[in-house]
Order: C-alpha cells, then sequence, then structure tokens
C-alpha cells in the first residue's frame, strides 16, 4: 500500500540543453499536479479502502493515461488501491474540501 499523501514521481535532468530542462519542468510539474488532484480525492472519500484508475484522473484533468500512470509510481498499471487508516486522514488533512 501507498505511503500517504501520495508525493509525485519526478525526474531530475542536470543537462544545459534548455529545452530539456523546460520539458522535464513541465513533466514535474503535470506529475505534482495528478498527485495533489489524487490527494484530495483520497482526503474528500470517507470509505477506508479506495480506488482509482488512473483513466478516470486522466480525465478529470485532461491528460493522458500515460502522465498519470508516470506520476503516481505506487500504482498498477491501471490504477491505484489505497486503505486509509486515522493516521493517513490525518496527514491528508490540508487536501480536504470545506
Amino acid at each position: 500500500m501507498p505511503i500517504l499523501p501520495l508525493v509525485p514521481h519526478v525526474s531530475r535532468y542536470r543537462g544545459g540543453k534548455r529545452d530539456l530542462q523546460l520539458k522535464n519542468a513541465q513533466a514535474n510539474a503535470l506529475a505534482q499536479r495528478v498527485a495533489e488532484h489524487v490527494n484530495k480525492l483520497i482526503a474528500d472519500d470517507p470509505r477506508e479502502l479506495q480506488q482509482y484508475f488512473f483513466a478516470n484522473i486522466a480525465r478529470d484533468l485532461g491528460v493522458s493515461v500515460e502522465a498519470v500512470r508516470g506520476a503516481i509510481s505506487d500504482g498498477g498499471y491501471n490504477g491505484i488501491t489505497i486503505r486509509i487508516d486515522a493516521e493517513d486522514r490525518i496527514a491528508l488533512a490540508r487536501y480536504r474540501h470545506g
């Protein structure tokens, strides 16, 4: 089971090519956006056991399934299943709506 809150899978580019630096920064920003979205979904759902499909997340955010799959390294191929306990709820408190 993944550790909550989810942390995006980011890559590091240390080279000097500006176009590759920009591409890497955009991919990392997208990964952060995906992780934030999923953390909000988890925090707002009262169920102890939750499952999210990458295709649904991709549709919500208007991105590719591959981008979502790459952003969440703790998931499987099609999605992610999460069991949430009281400690996880505390860790996810900042993501709650309302």
